[in-house]
């Protein structure tokens, strides 16, 4: 199956009009954990490369479609969306306040997740999870400059380092 055209027209009739019955099996099995791979080989293609027979079915016009309709089944069928999750985590916060602030923390915790408050930072320590030792930082960070000054100053005579001879001047 070649890499097709996602925008490309879809026939009314004839070849291509309508799924295949592996392709419809694709489709319900993909909609079970949305991995690709492992519906293709759920749905029983038989192939050393499911990836690329995913990536394949999954920029076929039908196939896209047919997801696309699935997921808006579910989606009315479940009545679940953005605004039901956050409701349901400010009513879980409200009501469990007193009771189990376990899990008013939790719920606030993941309202805030979702409005971007917090940022993940990581955390650098030092050898075997220790503090880093500003004092150790400075002391090398002195030895490395002195070496580099060491370094600079050999081979030069009165402050002023030797050039070597490349033949080129005149």
């Amino acid at each position: 199956m070649p890499y097709l055209d996602p925008n490309a027209p879809i026939p009314e009739k004839g070849k291509g009009s309508k799924l295949s019955a592996k392709q419809a099996l694709f489709v319900e099995e993909y909609l079970v954990d949305l991995n690709g791979s492992a519906a293709v080989i759920r749905a029983g293609y038989q192939t050393t490369s499911p990836n690329r027979i995913a990536t394949d079915l999954l920029r076929h016009p039908l196939v896209r479609k047919a997801i696309k309709e699935r997921q808006a089944e579910r989606l009315e069928r479940t009545a679940l969306s953005q605004d039901f999750v956050i409701n349901k985590l400010i009513s879980i916060v409200e009501a469990t306040e007193q009771g189990n602030p376990q899990a008013a923390i939790r719920g606030l915790e993941l309202l805030g997740k979702h409005l971007a408050m917090f940022k993940e930072r990581q955390e650098i320590s030092g050898p075997d999870g220790q503090a880093i030792q500003m004092q150790k930082v400075t002391e090398d960070v002195a030895d490395f400059t002195s070496a580099i000054a060491r370094l600079a100053d050999r081979g030069r005579t009165g402050g002023v380092a030797e050039q070597a001879d490349t033949g080129t001047e005149g």
